[in-house]
């Protein structure tokens, strides 16, 4: 054995091979859907190996059965003019993406700033006391978790006085403004405030009164919404503080994003 110095060479490594097409589909069974996907993606061997249509339809079968019920004839695929070779996969995905996606609604196309709230409030006798409009994003929406569809608009600087009566009268429309838009409008409420319940009031007591009315169904159905007008008063003249609206389901407040899903309805 010579030893002149000179460092002895590592043997070479074997070199790599893969494994045998019969490995590849005995290891595909075993495998998850997001494994499959990645397998497939290595080489052409290996995506013929993961993306065969039987692996898939065994996840079809396990995760979403029903699925397999939009695939009437054997080798048929969810689009008729789709030829891929694997439809169960197809379908996985699709139904796989719908259950990502939860169940939560889409963001509304309207925003506070598209609205506007035109108040209109009249005493027993029929005249109008006070009147105003106010874009909705300034009329004090109410912070909750996620936000409620209940604004309060101060008016204390309107001198609005109400006056005694059994009845007031309120109508709120909502009207959806813009430029380079068609204005569209809905009334909201249209009805009489009960004044009796805002109590006996002296000097520099306040109390409130308020009055509910179901709103329209849109299109073919819907919740059972109602609208909300509450006129804050004080004194014995009645003089109009704040005017609180809001909508409800079921007694309680709705979000702002469900509010303005029903705004948009009818004007969008």
């Amino acid at each position: 054995m010579r030893d002149d110095g000179a460092t002895a060479m590592p043997p070479r490594p074997a070199p790599f091979r893969p494994p045998p097409w019969e490995a590849l589909s005995l290891v595909a069974n075993f495998l998850d859907a997001a494994s499959l996907a990645a397998a497939s993606c290595v080489s052409t061997s290996w995506h013929a190996a993961f993306s065969a249509d039987h692996l898939w339809e065994r996840l079809c079968r396990c995760h979403y059965p029903s699925a397999v019920g939009l695939l009437p004839l054997s080798g048929s695929s969810v689009n008729p003019g789709d030829r891929r070779p694997s439809p169960h996969r197809g379908l996985f995905a699709l139904f796989h993406a719908a259950a990502s996606r939860g169940r939560s609604l889409p963001a509304p196309r309207l925003a506070l700033t598209d609205v506007v709230f035109a108040v209109d409030l009249f005493a027993a006798g029929g005249k109008n006391t006070l009147s105003f409009a106010v874009n909705a994003s300034d009329a004090g929406v109410k912070k909750a978790p996620g936000g409620v569809f209940q604004f309060a608009v101060d008016v204390t600087d309107r001198n609005a006085v109400a006056g005694p009566g059994e009845h007031w009268s309120v109508r709120w429309t909502a009207v959806r403004t813009g430029l380079g838009v068609a204005p569209a409008a809905i009334v909201m409420m249209d009805a009489k405030v009960k004044a009796s319940r805002a109590g006996a009031l002296g000097s520099g007591v306040r109390g409130e009164a308020w009055a509910t009315e179901g709103l329209p169904a849109p299109g073919c159905g819907g919740g059972k919404l109602e609208a909300e007008v509450v006129v804050e008063v004080s004194g014995e003249e009645r003089l109009v503080e704040k005017v609180r609206l809001g909508v409800l389901l079921d007694c309680r407040y709705v979000s702002v994003d469900e509010g303005l899903r029903y705004l948009q309805h009818f004007l969008l």
